[in-house]
């Protein structure tokens, strides 16, 4: 409950109360910590159109607007917890008592409460006292005392002739400021873990910006900087977080057609790592930041992620190495990036098979000679930089090319590996590279329609969005094989009954 009720006095000033967490424990470096954090608080005021004066005072930071700044700052990082509140002044004791119970009176109006004081730099009184005398005033508006579970806290914090009177406590995310802790680079892939494992550097106070491995085409990079857009927006304050974005296209099929299947998503991984490494030391930064939990995919095993590791001398940052799924799967409900995240599909998965969960440092090294370092200077060469505080939603929006069930008479496209494809495949599905496809397209004409899958809808998109700009009706399986073999029925069926 916010307590606005009887507050006219020119006295009486609403604020945010803002309390510290582990930045009280920093000694000589607190003071520095407490800009950076108040830098950012005020970062995150402007970014939702509010004006506020904020100050420093001792263990506490004050934030002079309405209510509607809590759900803002919440999310500053370095902030422990606040407390919409009321300043008010006071020349003695008795003033202080009256006006607690004018401002108190509603809010545990038929309802049990109990009065938690504190004070600091007073001296006149004590805690117990303000404690014993607002309590008995307010008792006969409540439906009791209540020390254990009351219904509603009356907080009261005193600091020299002004006193904060507040109801709630509303607990935020604590760490340390963003920025306090230097800059990192975090591989994103538009996934869950991903964005997970960045905010938890940015809750442990890392400057973070993304690198981007683009293994589709332009969907891949929008879907992937809508989930890192709301990561800036909502949890980067107090600097301009920049998306990075590498075209891995060519260095994928040249992968695909020269390195083992089964060691493929290694060899891939090393090529990003050490992408990452370069343009983390372009830009600043200490560390690379991955979303990789153990023994999650088959690149992930202790094995894999040391043969990975080797490839890079920079230090590379596991936050979610010990999580599990489920836990990663509600962190990014908690943080906001789940439905963004969920839109996401892979697209690497497309070209290996059976992938290995044991790889020697030596096999994988063999492998990635055969196709050698050349790709990176012109990956490099190719950068594309997205500032995520410049882009708008309407900048990021994406073009609809997902379909549920197969219009009839349809070409179905299937450009797995030709291994997945002779496993299992939607019967009459044509089985084609996806560097053939419009090719392919181009020779049966654009009087058909065209239905692209893959295993899980990521490539498929990509290939359906390209041909579509070539003049083809063209549409993306939703969900891919994976989830077409499931539901392969029920896809035929809602074909019929759509008459389409």
């Amino acid at each position: 409950m916010y307590l606005t009720v009887g507050i006219t006095r020119e006295r009486f000033r609403e604020l945010i109360l803002v309390r510290l967490g582990e930045i009280t424990l920093k000694g000589r470096t607190r003071e520095k910590f407490e800009a950076i954090l108040i830098r950012n608080m005020r970062s995150a005021l402007k970014s939702g159109g509010i004006e506020a004066r904020v100050e420093r005072g001792f263990g506490r930071i004050f934030v002079y607007s309405g209510r509607e700044a809590v759900p803002l700052l919440r999310r500053v990082f370095g902030i422990w917890s606040l407390s919409p509140a009321v300043e008010v002044e006071y020349s003695t004791l008795e003033e202080l008592l009256s006006i607690s119970e004018e401002v108190f009176r509603e809010a545990v109006r038929g309802k049990t409460f109990a009065v938690r004081a504190r004070r600091i730099g007073v001296s006149a009184f004590t805690s117990r006292d303000i404690e014993r005398e607002v309590g008995s005033r307010l008792l006969r508006y409540s439906a009791g005392v209540d020390l254990e579970k009351p219904e509603v806290t009356a907080y009261i914090e005193v600091r020299g002739r002004r006193a904060y009177l507040y109801t709630e406590v509303v607990q935020a995310y604590g760490g340390l400021p963003v920025g306090s802790e230097g800059r990192v680079l975090a591989l994103i892939s538009g996934g869950f873990d991903s964005a997970v494992a960045a905010w938890y550097m940015l809750k442990r106070g890392a400057e973070v910006h993304y690198l981007f491995c683009n293994m589709g085409g332009e969907l891949a990079k929008l879907y992937t900087a809508r989930v890192a857009k709301v990561m800036a927006d909502n949890w980067s304050y107090g600097y301009s977080p920049k998306l990075y974005v590498a075209d891995f296209r060519p260095l994928l099929a040249d992968l695909a057609r020269k390195v083992d299947h089964r060691v493929l998503g290694v060899v891939l991984k090393r090529f990003m790592y050490r992408a990452a490494e370069l343009i983390a030391r372009e830009i600043g930064a200490h560390a690379i930041v991955t979303g990789e939990s153990l023994g999650q995919v088959s690149s992930q095993t202790l094995v894999n992620l040391h043969a990975i590791d080797r490839a890079v001398a920079m230090p590379v940052l596991r936050p979610l190495i010990g999580f599990d799924k489920e836990e990663i799967i509600r962190l990014a409900r908690e943080i906001g990036v789940y439905e963004e995240a969920s839109l996401v599909r892979e697209i690497c998965g497309a070209y290996s098979y059976q992938p290995r969960t044991a790889c020697s440092l030596e096999e994988v090294l063999v492998e990635e000679s055969k196709v050698g370092s050349r790709h990176l200077e012109s990956i490099l060469g190719s950068m594309e930089v997205l500032n995520l505080r410049d882009l708008s939603w309407d900048d990021l929006a994406i073009p609809n090319v997902d379909i549920d069930s197969l219009p009839r008479g349809s070409v179905v496209l299937d450009v797995r590996p030709t291994e997945k494809y002779s496993a299992w495949h939607i019967p009459g599905s044509i089985n084609v590279d996806a560097e053939r496809v419009v090719e392919l397209a181009q020779r049966m004409g654009r009087d058909r329609t065209y239905v692209v899958v893959c295993d899980e809808g990521g490539l498929s998109r990509e290939i359906a969005h390209n041909l579509r700009l070539l003049g083809f009706t063209a549409y993306s399986l939703r969900g891919g094989i994976r989830r077409a073999r499931r539901q392969y029925s029920k896809l035929l069926g809602a074909g019929e009954r759509n008459g389409s």
